[in-house]
């Protein structure tokens, strides 16, 4: 039987839901609801995936920073002497993860694995591909470790689903793994073993995590039994964010005690249609939550979400706004056809592509979205995506005053509609990116464009040079810090970076009176005065880049 942290329940299955975690205690918006972690009763996977092998710990997943200069103390990684395989940070979490897995038989199949073949010239092997997928890594920890085994004994993992609707492609993807996990653990082709092991495969793939954290360029899997068993809702209370091994389940919104809680386990901010195929072809289960029922587009949910009162300390705090989106029009059903049509062409990642050519598809992606631009449906997908991956280009193009202007208009237009809390972790990203640009912007020499005032460029610098961009930037590293605990961890990178810039902030000469009020701000947030002083210093102005956005957009990417 698994065991569940303090903090949560299960409940009885039932028909239409199965088995249900349910809250044992009442909880508040952002609160840790629980923390799951290698326990005796709900033991866990954690593993990097194959691109980061070489750079993360595989016990502890702590990232290497030796060539990092930022790091007052650096972390380096060593290969594990037996298999040269995974990495170790430090000999204890060595000595931990051969305790775990790694002296159970996993080195030893990954040595197998990077032994040559005596079919191959020494030219044509090359060891730095001689290492098994992810997916097979993570079976191979499962078959040795029999608490693992036992764990998934009671898994749902939909087989004959699997077997019988994808038998040429999925079916035999999956007995491939199968058979190279068994292969290099020397254990018998058997009937038996080969079918444990496809069934071990279909359930981690159903039940297991990506661990992705584009921050500090991370992913890898994560399985628990105890979290795999909290059901989906495209319109969650709760969400989970990663730690090392730890998995830490938060609430969304407030929980009230008994109420079952729910994650999303997919991007819920998609299209109806692509969230419904998501959760069909990994999970096998058709979504009935309200968003999908009713068909909700992403400024409906919001409005549904409690606590909205909340965003009074955000870059959005217009509440009536954020209640009542002033769209031109809704999202009827001929603009959800046109949504389908342009999504495809729209949604493909811009990575590995030139400039020049990013530049190319941008100009064709704002033009294909401007049915969304005219309804001003800014935190829609796709648009919403188009003016993200452009906010990126002109960060790679140094054209800081460009990317601060549309980080302004996202942070105000898109973040606040698709996370309606304000320690929803993208929008605390998209702050710290903001407080970011402000600093980069600060150290700018005025634009000495041949238009003069009339030039976009010289009109955003005549903008900042009227801003206080320190008192804005420290002001905003004081929200990103405030609610990194409730969006993620005290772990988390961008706190720590937060902490870092707004020390340098605070330790600059003459800004006292500026740090009294911006302290009085934080720490009194019921106080008319200080929010009055933050609405004059930095909402404002955050307010007047934003209104350089579409302009900026039209300019490099309109006709």
């Amino acid at each position: 039987m698994v065991t569940l942290p303090p903090g949560i329940i299960l409940s009885p299955p039932s028909p239409s839901r199965g088995r249900s975690i349910l809250a044992s205690q009442f909880f508040s918006p952002g609160a840790v609801i629980a923390v799951f972690t290698h326990g005796e009763g709900a033991p866990s996977i954690a593993i990097p995936d194959n691109p980061h092998l070489a750079r993360t710990c595989h016990y502890c997943l702590a990232i290497a920073s030796d060539q990092d200069l930022r790091y007052i103390s650096p972390v380096r990684v060593r290969a594990c002497t037996g298999c040269r395989t995974v990495y170790y940070c430090t000999p204890a979490c060595q000595k931990a993860d051969w305790a775990l897995a790694h002296g159970r038989g996993e080195c030893k199949a990954f040595r197998r694995v990077r032994a040559p073949d005596p079919a191959e010239s020494q030219e044509e092997t090359n060891p730095d591909h001689k290492v098994l997928p992810t997916p097979v890594r993570a079976l191979v920890q499962v078959l040795v470790r029999p608490e693992m085994q036992a764990a998934v004994v009671d898994m749902e993992g939909h087989v004959e689903t699997v077997r019988t609707t994808d038998p040429d492609v999925a079916w035999a993807g999956i007995e491939l793994q199968a058979r190279a996990a068994l292969h290099y653990l020397n254990r018998e082709m058997s009937k038996s073993n080969l079918a444990e092991a496809m069934e071990i495969v279909c359930k981690l793939k159903v039940n297991s995590f990506n661990r992705l954290d584009a921050d500090i360029n991370q992913s890898g899997t994560y399985f628990n039994p105890a979290l795999a068993m909290i059901n989906h809702s495209c319109v969650p209370n709760a969400f989970v964010q990663f730690v090392g091994r730890k998995a830490i389940l938060h609430a969304f919104r407030e929980i009230r005690e008994g109420e079952e809680i729910e994650i999303s386990y997919i991007e819920c901010t998609l299209h109806r249609s692509h969230r419904q195929q998501a959760l069909q072809t990994r999970y096998h289960f058709t979504c009935l939550c309200p968003r999908c029922k009713d068909n909700l587009d992403i400024y409906q949910v919001c409005q549904r979400y409690p606590h909205l009162e909340l965003n009074t300390f955000s870059l959005a705090p217009d509440l009536d706004k954020i209640r009542h989106h002033p769209a031109k029009e809704h999202l009827n059903s001929s603009l959800q056809q046109y949504i389908e049509e342009i999504y495809p062409n729209c949604t493909e990642s811009l990575q590995g592509l030139t400039l020049p050519e990013k530049s190319k598809q941008l100009r064709q992606r704002w033009k294909t979205c401007e049915r969304l631009r005219q309804a001003e449906l800014y935190a829609v997908e796709p648009l919403t995506q188009v003016i993200v991956d452009a906010n990126i280009y002109f960060c790679e193009q140094s054209n800081f005053q460009y990317a601060l202007a549309v980080s302004c208009f996202l942070a105000l237009n898109s973040d606040p509609y698709r996370g309606p809390m304000p320690f929803f972790g993208p929008r605390v990203k998209g702050m710290f990116m903001v407080a970011k640009l402000l600093a980069n912007t600060a150290s700018m020499p005025p634009s000495a464009s041949s238009d003069s005032t009339r030039s976009l460029s010289a009109r955003i610098s005549q903008a900042l040079g009227k801003m206080d961009q320190a008192t804005m930037c420290q002001a905003i590293l004081a929200m990103v810090i405030h609610y990194c605990p409730a969006a993620h961890s005290e772990e988390w990178q961008i706190y720590h970076q937060a902490k870092d810039v707004l020390d340098d902030l605070e330790s600059i000469p003459g800004r006292e009176t500026e740090n009294a009020l911006i302290n009085a701000f934080v720490g009194n947030l019921n106080n008319s005065e200080e929010p009055r002083f933050f609405t004059i210093a930095v909402l404002k102005p955050i307010q007047t880049l934003a209104g350089f956005a579409l302009e900026v957009m039209d300019t490099e990417f309109g006709s």
